[in-house]
């Protein structure tokens, strides 16, 4: 950013440390002026020149959203960045909702995601001080009353026709890894990934194709006091069965033909970050007892060695496959199935979360733009009403596909979806050849057994008994199905 580009940035927080990071780490790019006190950074914001105020949430005397509060009465164009804690996210997604804040970064914040909300936020102050502004001269020069209300109109119009792609809205919902959304659903999930990250304990990430579950095992990775070291992933059905264990443990020079040299695991590259097993449904009967012992005891040796090997290392598994089912079947050790099992994360289709879909279209949308150097920045509500009638099977990922497919064949800057996109017949075709799977059948004679019961689920006429399960029992395929009262 060029010097005579430098903005000024407000920064205020009670601890002088952060003060401290922050004005060393941002003045390369902006002009910080920095203060602990709020009350003072409420008289220094009103002055026209500073572009962005961010602000630490819990301070003592004034807290942030009281501040942003205060600010929006007075210069309602000034755009407010909160820092906050995890726990206060309730209260900053009912700012935003309200129109109060013009995004979040949780703390402790990324230098990159933060340097990027703050240019976002600059561009978003020069727009508002440029309405600002046309609206004063519509009122002092009434020659061009006529020709401003022409050009309001017009745009209007615009407005009630199409769904303009606005970077900011887009900002408040963006996630480590390209996680976006702002339905229940999804901050369901964002929950309990954070709870698990700050553990040490495995997560299994359960959901169907597509549904992004490797993005999420970045984010638990990302969130854990493991983030500094390495995330090793890798996708056991991609592997063939002869070469699995190879890939995992390691093996010596010599161990079997082919074996030139020494080859270091997964396991051992892990040693210290995160190891992503995805597809973990996938994994020979004849290796997963190597994956328990390296799970239990945190040693192995490699294909051809003798020497253990010790690791620290991270599980994040993931699977679109029935676990418990795949147990009931032989074809998995329960065993490991416990083992991998201590918190198990279920991921909602996109057909689950469709109050997503319009976020996810802008951005895949922009994130082509980045990449083509075309330039689409409209979405017609006609195209957004299109996708929304589908049901996505093929989730996320298939989506991404249909944006990409549409960004490339549409024109004039809007994107278009074309005749070759028939969400009634795909929507038809899904319903006729897709048999249901057990999970949903289960959770459906659930919901209508609890329901027949007013969701009572102890005691004689509760729905354990009707079942004839324990109520624990009931209660722990409740919390795996997603089963919650309304």
């Amino acid at each position: 950013m060029r010097k005579d580009l430098m903005m000024k940035v407000l920064y205020v927080d009670d601890e002088p440390d952060n003060l401290i990071t922050f004005k060393m780490g941002f003045r390369k790019w902006f002009e910080v002026i920095v203060t602990s006190n709020p009350e003072e950074a409420r008289q220094i914001a009103q002055k026209p020149e500073v572009s962005v105020l961010v602000t630490d949430q819990r301070m003592p005397g004034m807290t942030g959203l009281q501040l942003a509060g205060k600010l929006s009465k007075i210069r309602p164009e000034l755009p407010v960045i909160m820092l906050t804690a995890y726990d206060d996210r309730d209260v900053m997604l009912e700012a935003i909702r309200l129109g109060g804040v013009f995004g979040y970064v949780l703390k402790p914040w990324d230098f990159d995601e933060l340097k990027q909300v703050i240019q976002n936020a600059i561009q978003t102050c020069h727009l508002r001080q440029e309405n600002k502004e046309l609206v004063t001269r519509l009122t002092r020069k009434n020659e061009e009353l006529e020709k401003a209300y022409a050009e309001i109109l017009q745009m209007k119009k615009k407005l009630e026709e199409e769904n303009v792609l606005i970077k900011e809205d887009l900002n408040q919902f963006i996630r480590p890894g390209e996680i976006v959304g702002k339905s229940k659903a999804l901050v369901k999930v964002l929950k309990q990934i954070h709870q698990a990250a700050e553990t040490n304990s495995s997560v299994l990430l359960l959901g169907e194709t597509g549904t992004g579950k490797e993005l999420f095992a970045r984010l638990v990775h990302k969130l854990s006091n493991r983030r500094d070291n390495l995330l090793v992933s890798i996708n056991c059905s991609a592997i063939p069965e002869t070469l699995i264990e190879s890939e995992l443990f390691g093996h010596e020079k010599g161990a079997f033909s082919g074996a030139l040299n020494t080859k270091h695991g997964r396991f051992e590259i892990a040693n210290g970050g995160t190891l992503f097993l995805d597809e973990i449904g996938e994994l020979p009967l004849a290796v997963q007892p190597k994956l328990l012992r390296v799970l239990q005891e945190y040693e192995f040796e490699r294909v051809g060695g003798n020497k253990t090997i010790k690791t620290d290392f991270r599980l994040v598994t993931a699977t679109n496959r029935n676990l418990e089912d795949a147990v009931g079947k032989g074809r998995f050790r329960d065993d490991l199935f416990y083992r991998l099992n201590i918190f198990p994360v279920e991921i909602p289709p996109l057909r689950e979360r469709m109050e997503d879909l319009p976020l996810l279209v802008r951005f895949f949308v922009e994130k082509l733009n980045r990449k083509t150097g075309k330039k689409i920045d409209t979405v017609p509500r006609s195209t957004l009403s299109i996708l929304m009638d589908y049901h996505w099977p093929g989730n996320i990922r298939e989506l991404s596909n249909v944006v990409e497919r549409a960004h490339i064949l549409s024109e004039d800057g809007k994107l278009v979806v074309g005749e070759w996109f028939k969400p009634g017949v795909n929507q038809a075709q899904y319903r006729t050849n897709t048999v249901p799977t057990l999970d949903e059948v289960t959770r459906k004679h659930i919901v209508k057994t609890l329901e027949s019961v007013g969701w009572r689920v102890r005691g004689d006429k509760g729905a354990a008994n009707l079942l004839g399960l324990n109520p624990s029992t009931l209660e722990s395929r409740m919390k795996k199905l997603g089963i919650m009262r309304p």
